[in-house]
């Protein structure tokens, strides 16, 4: 019944439930990765910061790079940048609203990294090491991605890797020349495409 409901807050049907009492932490700064390959990724991150600015405070957004998916062939190029925000939404209740952005935009579920209209990704809560059925924290794969690595190191280039303690700077170094990326333009503005 709706009234059931009512000690949960950021209910999405067959999604996990936060209860209201787990759903604000301390302000925590949170960086989150975006993704586009289809449509004008710029207005798509633009209106994707506009979205999240309403329920945490946008920090810093890199400026935007290039690079070849990771995912199928024969998809097009991905543009990618980073947002660094302030949040007092529990690492759960972020993603329910990150994932509802993705939806309200239009991103439909297809193949496992296929072409998209916007993602979202948590890259680092905090210094928090977490792993659920949902959520992994850090970010299982941004430490191997070139992609993630550049553009935070862009907004914060003192950070480390919370479970590993390597500096990113380190660890894009010993990425070599895999996957290269492609500054491509200067950091979208939050909302300005909405």
């Amino acid at each position: 019944s709706p009234g059931a409901l009512a000690p949960f807050v950021n209910y999405i049907p067959g999604r996990t439930v936060v209860p209201l009492k787990e759903s604000k932490r301390s302000r925590s700064e949170v960086f989150i990765g975006m993704g586009a390959n289809l449509g004008a990724a710029r207005e798509n991150f633009e209106k994707a910061l506009g979205s999240i600015s309403e329920f945490s405070t946008v920090l810093a957004v890199s400026s935007l790079y290039e690079s070849d998916p990771v995912g199928p062939a024969g998809q097009p190029k991905f543009t990618n940048a980073v947002a660094k925000v302030r949040t007092e939404l529990s690492p759960l209740a972020l993603l329910g609203r990150l994932k509802a952005v993705e939806r309200e935009m239009g991103r439909k579920k297809t193949v496992r990294w296929g072409p998209r209209v916007i993602d979202l990704d948590i890259i680092f809560y905090g210094d928090l090491v977490m792993e659920s059925d949902s959520l992994v924290i850090p970010h299982p794969r941004a430490h191997e991605r070139r992609f993630v690595l550049e553009p935070l190191l862009e907004i914060e280039p003192g950070a480390a890797h919370p479970a590993v303690g390597k500096s990113l700077k380190e660890m894009l170094s010993g990425l070599g020349d895999s996957r290269p990326v492609l500054k491509t333009g200067e950091p979208p503005e939050p909302g300005a495409g909405s």
